[in-house]
């Protein structure tokens, strides 16, 4: 079996989301004991997250060191376990020159949007990837439109995915979500992007009456198919 590179760390709770899968997606295709051939390269998420604000221009170059040296150890393709980390990817991708493709995340959402008919979607996140517009711009070329819930909304789903992102998991937080959801359950909104890879902790399916569009998911099939079938990204 090919190897899946993954950039993690970022945060840890969910970058074990990735590796409990990307396990049980290769168990479920080959059965038996079969696990998924995994090469991890975890940072240091502080690194990061503490330059979000004043010193974003220091991200790129950050990300580009990371995957420069998983790129060196050899894994057939990448994934970056970050949603906001591919708006520093799409700076730096033209200069990489990477041996390994990298599974783009927002693309595999604009794949299964398009592939689904949905038109307009609901975006969950961190703050900066609801208010940045990266995703919006890249999910145009899909035929998408994205729209994100209000200021109050934003800055509670913000303190959320800060506790998420350090471990800390409460019932609560699946309340608020389930809450937020049902106010748009009437709306004009095709489906729900958990567009920050610590929402899935805390938002299952069963929590929305829309359909829910899971990166990490589609991000982590679109590399078993790469790994099973040769699929060039």
């Amino acid at each position: 079996m090919r190897v899946i590179g993954l950039l993690g760390g970022t945060s840890w709770p969910s970058t074990i989301e990735y590796y409990r899968t990307l396990n049980k997606m290769v168990q479920s295709r080959l059965g038996g004991f079969h696990s998924a051939n995994l090469l991890l390269r975890s940072i240091d998420y502080h690194e990061i997250k503490s330059r979000y604000s004043d010193r974003w221009d220091e991200i790129p170059l950050l990300l580009e060191t990371a995957l420069r040296d998983l790129d060196s150890r050899g894994p057939d393709c990448i994934l970056i376990c970050n949603n906001m980390l591919h708006k520093a990817y799409d700076l730096v991708a033209s200069n990489l020159n990477l041996q390994a493709p990298v599974i783009h995340i927002v693309e595999t959402v604009g794949r299964a949007a398009f592939f689904n008919e949905f038109k307009r979607l609901l975006l969950l996140g961190t703050k900066f990837t609801m208010e940045d517009g990266f995703y919006a711009k890249c999910l145009k070329r899909f035929g998408c439109d994205v729209i994100v819930p209000a200021l109050s909304e934003r800055d509670r789903i913000q303190e959320i995915q800060s506790q998420l992102a350090s471990g800390f998991m409460e019932e609560i937080y699946r309340d608020y979500f389930r809450n937020l959801l049902a106010h748009y359950s009437d709306t004009e909104v095709d489906a729900v992007i958990l567009g920050c890879t610590e929402l899935p902790l805390a938002i299952g399916s069963a929590d929305a009456s829309k359909p829910l569009l899971n990166p990490i998911e589609l991000q982590c099939a679109e590399a078993l198919d790469f790994v099973f079938e040769s699929k060039k990204v």
